[in-house]
């Protein structure tokens, strides 16, 4: 009986440490995916893929974006690009299934991380999460000003950044231009943008693309967390940006 009590208070706990505040979001930071890798020959000028060969695979890094909250009564809310999805969720221990009405995800709550896969992925997928705690920002105040973004040794360190969420806007951004212009999803209580960066050789910078979440800090200072991907072979590390409005 006192082992039962015991796993069962682990079990709330778990549920209440993902009941998150109002204000605590989960991020996708990277996608993991296994990429076949095989080998091919030549059948008589026509390539073909050589069945005797042993076949290897290895992890690509890709960008994502999307945001969950989980609440009461084992219910969460997700945020993405194509909009707003409810699911109900699952947790025993660390091992985690949410069920939505286009998609179930399953994967495990691990060292402060959610690691998700999905039921319609034809291949190994990881979907990796974080909390990311901040205080709300909304996308019609952060449309509102012109910023200088401040970040060391960047593409973006300097530029004039403005946001716009009109769809219908054809927005072209050079690497090298010094004013940017980006759409911007609405996440509720946070937004967010998507990068893809090929510089000049000779600039000093690799090709680079990824997804930026702009949120306010405690200090009420705007900022923007996201996870670079530059060859798709590494693990991509977590990387700040801060968005000083223009004339203040």
């Amino acid at each position: 009986m006192r082992k039962q009590i015991i796993a069962f208070s682990l079990v709330l706990c778990s549920l209440s440490a993902l009941a998150q505040k109002e204000n605590e979001l989960w991020i996708m930071t990277y996608v993991k995916v296994l990429q076949p890798v095989y080998t091919m020959v030549d059948n008589n000028g026509s390539f073909e893929i050589d069945d005797s060969a042993p076949q290897d695979s290895s992890f690509l890094y890709n960008s994502g974006l999307m945001t969950f909250k989980f609440q009461a009564q084992n219910k969460a809310i997700s945020h993405s690009w194509d909009g707003q999805e409810r699911w109900t969720f699952d947790l025993d221990k660390e091992d985690i299934q949410l069920y939505g009405p286009r998609d179930t995800l399953f994967g495990k709550v691990d060292n402060g991380q959610i690691i998700l896969s999905s039921t319609l992925d034809d291949r190994p997928t990881f979907y990796h999460f974080e909390k990311l705690d901040v205080k709300s920002l909304s996308t019609s105040r952060l449309i509102e000003s012109k910023y200088t973004a401040k970040i060391e040794n960047h593409i973006l360190s300097n530029n004039q950044i403005a946001f716009t969420t009109d769809s219908t806007q054809a927005v072209v951004n050079k690497s090298e231009a010094l004013s940017k212009v980006f759409f911007t999803y609405n996440l509720e209580g946070i937004s967010a943008f998507e990068f893809d960066f090929y510089p000049e050789p000779g600039t000093g910078f690799e090709q680079e693309l990824g997804t930026v979440y702009v949120f306010q800090d405690q200090k009420n200072v705007i900022k923007g967390i996201f996870f670079p991907i530059y060859d798709g072979l590494e693990e991509p590390k977590r990387k700040y940006v801060t968005f000083s409005p223009q004339g203040k």
